[in-house]
This record gives C-alpha cells, sequence and structure tokens, in this order.
C-alpha cells in the first residue's frame, strides 16, 4: 500500500488586470492649434517656392536678359556716337529711336567738287552786235539738310540700324572766281557792267543746273554709307539708309 504524497498542491495564482485609466477627453482647441500648425507649414513652403522662383527668375535675368540689353545699349551707345562724328551735332535717344536735337548747322556737307562753267551773252542794236563771254570756277557741294526729320531707329533683336536720312541734296553753288573769256563791243552798242553783271547770274544759273544734272548727290548717298558702315560694321547686323540695305 503505497503511503499518500505529503506534499500540499500548489494553487496558481490568480491573474489580476491593472485598471485601465479612463481614456482623457479631448482639450479644448487641439483640433484647432494642429490645423494652425498645418496651415504655417503650408505658408512657410509657398514662401520657401516663390523665393526659389524669385532667385531663378534673377539668374536668368543676369544670364540672360541683362546682357542683352547690355548689347543692345552699346549698340545704341555706339550708334549715337557714330551720327555725332557723322554730323558734329548731338543727338536724344528714346526707346529705340534716335533723333536730332535742335541744329546748329542748316546743312551737312559731305562732298565738294571744283566746277568751270562759261556762258555767253550778245546784244543786238540797230545790226549792231556785242559779244560777253565769262568762264568763272566754282566749288559745288552736295550733303543732307538737317532741317528736314532725321532719325535712326535701332532693333535690338536683330541688330539692324535703320537711318532715315533726308536725301542728298545739291547745297551750295559758289563762285570763287571768274575771268572775261571773249569781249567784243558792237559800233553802236557797248558791253556795259549790266552786261556783266547778267552774264554772272547766268553763269550761276548754268552752274547750279549742271551741279543737280551731275553725279555729286549720289556720291554724297554713297559717302554717307560708307561712313556709317565704317562706324558702326564692327556692332550692327545690318544697316538700312532708307531703302537702302548698307550692310551686309
Amino acid at each position: 500500500m503505497t503511503d499518500p504524497d505529503p506534499t500540499p498542491p500548489v494553487r496558481e495564482p490568480l491573474a489580476v488586470s491593472a485598471p485601465v485609466p479612463p481614456a482623457r477627453p479631448p482639450q479644448p482647441g487641439a483640433g484647432g492649434e494642429t490645423r494652425r500648425q498645418s496651415g504655417m507649414g503650408w505658408l512657410w513652403a509657398g514662401i520657401g517656392l516663390a523665393l526659389v522662383i524669385l532667385a531663378g527668375g534673377f539668374v536668368g535675368w543676369l544670364l540672360l536678359v541683362r546682357p542683352a540689353e547690355k548689347a543692345a545699349g552699346g549698340l545704341r551707345d555706339t550708334v549715337v556716337n557714330a551720327l555725332e562724328k557723322i554730323t558734329g551735332e548731338r543727338f536724344t535717344v528714346a526707346s529705340n529711336t534716335i533723333t536730332l536735337q535742335k541744329t546748329n548747322i542748316a546743312e551737312l556737307n559731305v562732298v565738294q567738287r571744283k566746277t568751270q562753267t562759261m556762258t555767253k551773252i550778245e546784244t543786238t542794236m540797230f545790226g549792231s552786235k556785242a559779244t560777253l563771254i565769262l568762264r568763272g570756277d566754282f566749288v559745288v557741294k552736295a550733303g543732307f539738310d538737317l532741317t528736314k526729320p532725321l532719325s535712326v531707329t535701332v532693333n535690338d533683336t536683330t541688330g539692324e540700324v535703320r537711318a532715315d536720312f533726308p536725301p542728298a541734296k545739291i547745297t551750295s553753288v559758289e563762285l570763287k572766281n571768274f575771268e572775261v573769256f571773249f569781249s567784243d563791243n558792237g559800233l553802236i552798242n557797248k558791253i556795259t557792267p549790266e552786261h556783266q553783271g547778267m552774264a554772272t547770274q547766268q553763269m550761276l544759273a548754268q552752274a547750279r543746273l549742271d551741279a543737280e544734272k551731275s553725279d555729286l548727290k549720289e556720291e554724297a548717298e554713297t559717302q554717307l554709307q560708307t561712313r556709317l558702315k565704317d562706324l558702326l560694321g564692327r556692332d550692327a547686323k545690318k544697316i538700312m539708309l532708307r531703302e537702302t540695305q548698307v550692310l551686309p
């Protein structure tokens, strides 16, 4: 017969649950504070994005726009300097248009030429004829009338310069000296100072008519084209004198 186990049975301890603290009620204004913080975050993000855009625009201006503006301003300055060298007058700049200020001279002479003209007058009285022939030396000048509208336009994009000068004209016909090439008195009528004055005026008129028929005005246009090309050729891409293309 077996003896009973003297060790008393071990009882398992009862599991005791820890009390669960009650849920804290939402604090007044907590949701508003969260939304406020979220709104501030978006605000700062927007400010940062705007600063980045502004910085990018500034860099683009420095790299692209400013060099173009400097180049355009440099071309305008070059054109103004060229015009002042050609005319000896002052010019003003308004946007892309360059105009002549109030001028101190009425005409710009760019070419001149020496010419000779002869004229003959005859008078007859009762079958008696008197003859006088004069020969005169003249200096004829051609250029541009600066009292007429004069402007130059600069195209910043294409580098084109358009010069709207008035057309070339004969600006002066000056008699330097004259001589009596032939003189013959009639039996009755004689050559008088009045006859010589008439011959001189006729000779002046003939000299101007010859000048108008000559190529002196075309030469003045060519001289202006050459001056514009020489002074602007390094900076301008295209030069127009009215409707005539000077460069290239």
